[in-house]
């Protein structure tokens, strides 16, 4: 059986990629579930608020975050790291994924207010 060549991605990366599972949760919520009245079928679920859902979402992401992150520090000892530099539009892709949840979170109406309360 072949082994993978994938290299591993860096810190940042999956960060990144867990913050556009978030935000893909948050704008699915927004424009489907509150606009269209989905709401009504899902237990739990508060319009405009945190509610179980999102913390279902984030904690799920999170765990995802984790696992794939945990075995990363496990194997980390006095060898040095494999894990090349990224390309510049990778590096730009990354940017601007933490662009858009400020965009998201500071642009978008009532999004902040459901995080913070």
């Amino acid at each position: 059986m072949k082994t993978s060549t994938t290299l591993r991605l860096p810190l940042i990366a999956k960060i990144a990629i867990a913050v556009t599972f978030i935000n893909t949760w948050v704008i699915f919520e927004e424009t489907v579930v509150d606009r269209h009245g989905l709401w009504r079928y899902m237990p739990f679920y508060r319009v405009g608020l945190f509610c179980v859902w999102d913390a279902a979402v984030l904690a799920v992401t999170l765990l995802l975050l984790f696992v794939s992150v945990a075995p990363l520090r496990r194997h980390s000892g006095p060898t040095p790291s494999t894990t090349p530099s990224l390309p510049l539009f990778v590096k730009i892709a990354i940017a601007m994924t933490f662009l858009n949840t400020l965009v998201i979170l500071f642009g978008w109406p009532g999004v902040l207010l459901r995080v913070c309360l």
